[in-house]
């Protein structure tokens, strides 16, 4: 995830020296012998890939011989201020700024840093004045007619920040700068897009950006990010359905490879095998030749197979459904370990089951392959 930060002060320029990578240079008006680092921002965190001095004008250059991802996001940090950059490949990026005065810099070369600069500019002026009108807030004791206005003045200001970081969004659906205004955080450290309501910009960005940045990492986690807060939705729903079920295990309801909706509960009166498993991997064709035994000889007993697949690639899936002949109800959600049947069921690893008799009752849990036959016959 992105994690934003008020800009202090820094200075940036670029000559690209190779077609995959692009070179930062600038100056920093007022700082000589200054250490200039450049951290890429991970999916584990900040990693330091350059540092460099400035000289005695406050000049520095920074070649980057090539770029990790087609577009990187980066922070240049000096004396603990930080400055956000989106870099592609051949850019030639350039910043100019005066030391000591904090997010006063000028950034070109790069038309997502530009975004950025004018994203950040918006965020800090506001995140000032609400910042102020907190401190008032705090100060003023519960009697002070005062305290009535502030509020109102910190919600107004709240408002229009939030409007406006909207209307950047839809006008930038595009941009990663984008992807970066989704995970704006106030001076209290309260994320500005939070509510269940704002996943319709995520979803807006995700599709944009998807079409111009379509292998970017950052697409990648925004995905997944997205994944969980429906997941955690529909868990919500699904929970609340299984508390009024009749039976006494959680119901699924996941669709099969031709996208109808399949439920767990459907097949109650019969032993059910509740299995997980993953067609990438690739032991699945040995384990499902054996379940495909199983269920040949004791199907017309009563026995049911509701098999989940963990798996996030659709072809993969269907493909192995299709290919190994799958007899039983097979569904996947494609959110992988993610997915709510995972979650609902504490499945942590592979293979993992679950035994429910005709009562609907759970009887056992990850039964052993050499011992499911004699544990089904006897519910049976």
């Amino acid at each position: 995830m992105l994690m934003p930060a008020l800009l202090c002060w820094a200075a940036l320029g670029a000559v690209s020296c190779h077609r995959d990578g692009a070179s930062i240079s600038g100056r920093l008006a007022g700082a000589s012998d200054r250490s200039v680092l450049l951290e890429e921002t991970t999916a584990s965190g900040a990693v330091v890939v350059d540092s460099v001095r400035t000289d005695r004008n406050g000049d520095f250059r920074i070649r980057i011989g090539k770029l990790p991802a087609g577009t990187t996001f980066y922070h240049l940090a000096v004396d603990g201020c930080r400055i956000p950059l989106f870099v592609s490949k051949g850019e030639r990026v350039r910043i100019e700024s005066q030391y000591g005065k904090p997010s006063e810099y000028a950034v070109s070369g790069s038309r997502e840093s530009v975004l950025i600069k004018e994203l950040t500019d918006m965020m800090n002026g506001a995140a000032g004045r609400l910042d102020s009108l907190s401190r008032l807030i705090s100060a003023a004791g519960e009697e002070d007619p005062r305290r009535e206005g502030y509020l109102r003045e910190y919600a107004r200001e709240y408002s229009q920040l939030k409007r406006d970081q909207i209307r950047f969004i839809v006008s930038n659906s595009g941009s990663l700068a984008a992807l970066f205004a989704l995970y704006q955080h106030l001076p209290n450290d309260n994320a500005l897009f939070s509510q269940n309501t704002d996943i319709v910009y995520y979803r807006m960005v995700a599709d944009s950006v998807a079409k111009h940045y379509p292998d970017s990492p950052y697409l990648a986690a925004l995905r997944s990010q997205i994944d969980r807060i429906d997941s955690n939705d529909e868990l919500v729903r699904m929970m609340g359905e299984s508390l009024c079920s009749p039976t006494s295990y959680p119901d699924l309801a996941l669709p099969d490879m031709y996208g109808k909706e399949q439920r767990l509960s459907a097949q109650a009166g019969k032993v059910i095998l509740l299995d997980f498993w993953a067609a990438a991997d690739a032991s699945s064709p040995l384990v499902n030749a054996e379940l495909k035994q199983l269920y040949d000889e004791f199907a017309d007993q009563g026995l049911a197979i509701y098999q989940v697949g963990l798996d996030t690639s659709r072809s993969v899936w269907v493909n192995a459904v299709q290919q190994q002949a799958l007899p039983w109800i097979s569904v996947c959600d494609f959110k992988g370990p993610e997915g709510i049947a995972p979650r609902i069921y504490n499945v942590r690893s592979l293979p993992a089951n679950y035994l429910i008799n005709r009562d609907g009752e759970i009887v056992a849990r990850n039964v052993p392959a050499d011992k499911l036959r004699e544990a089904i016959r006897k519910l049976l």
